[in-house]
């Protein structure tokens, strides 16, 4: 009898082990996921007049420079994969810049539409398939890659540049991007009237973003989107059509993954304790996303 005993306590852990699996876990080792946001047929924000003879897409953009972001990291010794929820361009310069920066297209543009995640039910957001691939790949990051926006051109004086992150693992990720824009973009080439970037932190899955950051905070992933440039602000637009600063931009994201990983990479990480149960603020819990028509609701937990 006690030698039964002694056997079933030994096999406890890995028991518990395995019943805490059910979605992959982010690690140290893995890679850095760069997701571009929007997708092909879905561009994102645009810049409502020319500036030095170009408008600017947010997708365009990011296709054109993610892989200076990518090679900062790269350099570092890092693995990155850069990712974008839909299908590959068919069109130039766009498909020659997709293929220089070997971007994995998920072929599920999802456009307007709201999914739950494969790998945690209650949460549910466009473009959960960025934040799937992530907890796939056990990503050591996430970064999100926007251009933030407002209706109408805003005067030449500061906009409210921001990092948003997710709640748990996301803080010093979105601190260290945040640092790293304003010590080298932002009122330093980019003006600014010296307002600094901000950082944002989400968990209540109805607000923009936190479904599918949330996914990532479960799955013990540091999360973070990029929203420090306006498109609606002409000084911004004019440093994001100039390539030296464009490209100084797109560097600075990847210094501030870079300076992340460094200084907190190997810190201890925040995993969702039961994915059986909704989370706070996920779908089913929080009394806001209840009147969201998502495919699928009805088989969501509510409280």
């Amino acid at each position: 009898m006690l030698h039964r005993l002694l056997i079933i306590l030994s096999a406890l852990p890995i028991i518990l082990a395995l019943c805490n699996c059910a979605a992959p876990r982010g690690t140290a080792e893995g890679p850095v996921i760069l997701d571009i946001g929007h997708c092909v047929g879905a561009g994102g924000a645009v810049s409502p007049r020319a500036v030095n003879g170009q408008r600017v897409r947010e997708l365009d953009w990011w296709y054109r420079y993610v892989y200076y972001t990518k090679q900062v990291i790269e350099q570092a010794g890092y693995k990155v994969l850069v990712t974008n929820r839909g299908e590959r361009p068919e069109t130039e310069p766009l498909r020659q810049w997709a293929d220089r920066a070997e971007v994995q297209h998920q072929d599920e543009p999802d456009t307007g539409q709201r999914y739950p995640s494969d790998y945690f039910p209650d949460r549910v957001a466009g473009g959960m398939i960025s934040a799937d691939y992530a907890i796939g790949r056990r990503a050591s990051c996430a970064v999100f890659l926007h251009h933030n926006s407002a209706r109408g051109w805003r005067r030449r004086g500061a906009s409210p540049s921001l990092i948003i992150c997710n709640r748990y693992n996301g803080r010093n990720l979105a601190s260290c991007l945040a640092g790293t824009l304003n010590r080298e973009v932002l009122n330093h080439g980019m003006p600014n009237s010296g307002r600094e970037c901000g950082i944002s932190v989400r968990y209540v899955d109805a607000t923009r973003a936190a479904g599918w950051m949330n996914a990532c905070d479960d799955a013990g992933i540091p999360a973070a989107v990029v929203e420090a440039a306006f498109l609606n602000n002409r000084n911004h637009v004019s440093y994001l059509t100039r390539d030296a600063t464009a490209r100084r931009y797109a560097e600075a994201v990847g210094r501030g993954i870079v300076d992340y990983l460094r200084r907190y990479g190997n810190e201890p990480r925040h995993y969702r304790a039961d994915t059986d149960c909704p989370d706070e603020g996920s779908f089913g819990y929080a009394a806001e996303s209840r009147g969201l028509d998502v495919p699928g609701a009805e088989n969501l937990w509510e409280d």
